[in-house]
């Protein structure tokens, strides 16, 4: 009996210490994830993964604590500082961005919208540029939640022009939120054309700013036809937040295409056209 307690003890004695050792790993995986993450902004799970020698899956469950705690914040794949905020530009210095391209990209966009159609622009820099090239006398029903759309059309007495309200958010001169998808959802949106921060050939296009992107896929459940403006520093480009998927698009505009993205869209069954 003495012989049974005191090989008990020293059974316990060991998962208290093994215990310990696996709890003490993981504040320190956890204190070197924090180091890394302020020191570049954000990580990524494999990359984490092969640097501290553990499963993706022991990374994710670090990350998911760091967030919980408030340290960090979860994005897709990965996680980022919370003192990084949204990777966004603002609405004047996304205009300030491949201008030329743009105007090129809008000229063809404008070429795909009928006489009497209810079209949704959203509030990038390309789908404000694609306001400017709407042809004079082409009766339209225009929506967007932009602001800069709205000051770009005010004086077109051939469009009807709405604006769908909500939470605006001064930096990307936008409205937002609930309100904002509740509106889209009360209109027939016959064509939808839209940005994004960056697109995955496999995963498709997304935001880094969740509330966009959520309002995003809102419009894309309820419009007929969903046309993505993209230029070329966007394809391929790594984000947070995707909104619509690949095979989910009804055209996708876009300049300069490299062979090997032209390769790629295909085989994902994506229409194209280029500038």
């Amino acid at each position: 009996m003495v012989l049974d307690s005191a090989f008990n003890e020293a059974e316990k004695h060991k998962e208290q210490e093994k215990t310990t050792k696996s709890h003490m790993l993981a504040i320190e995986r956890q204190r070197r994830i924090l180091e890394n993450a302020r020191r570049d902004g954000t990580v990524r799970t494999q990359e984490l993964s092969a640097a501290l020698g553990v499963a993706e899956e022991t990374v994710r469950r670090d990350l998911d604590t760091l967030a919980r705690q408030g340290l960090l914040r979860r994005t897709y794949g990965g996680a980022a500082d919370l003192s990084m905020g949204f990777l966004e530009y603002s609405q004047n210095e996304r205009e300030g961005r491949q201008a030329e391209e743009k105007t090129a990209i809008a000229k063809i966009a404008a070429k795909q919208i009928r006489t009497d159609e209810t079209i949704l622009l959203d509030a990038s820099s390309t789908a404000l540029e694609l306001a400017r090239q709407l042809p004079e006398g082409l009766k339209l029903r225009v929506l967007t939640y932009s602001h800069g759309v709205v000051e770009k059309l005010a004086m077109r007495t051939d469009i009807e022009l709405i604006l769908l309200g909500g939470i605006y958010e001064p930096k990307g001169r936008r409205f937002m939120g609930m309100l904002t998808e509740m509106g889209a959802r009360a209109f027939r949106i016959d064509r939808f054309f839209f940005s994004g921060d960056g697109y995955d050939f496999e995963l498709g296009l997304g935001e880094p700013n969740p509330e966009e992107s959520r309002l995003k896929a809102t419009v894309m459940s309820h419009a007929k036809w969903r046309c993505a403006l993209l230029d070329h520093t966007k394809l391929g480009k790594v984000t947070d937040h995707f909104f619509v998927k690949p095979e989910e698009l009804d055209l996708l505009i876009t300049d300069g295409l490299e062979d090997e993205f032209s390769r790629k869209l295909e085989f994902a069954g994506v229409k194209y056209l280029t500038c």
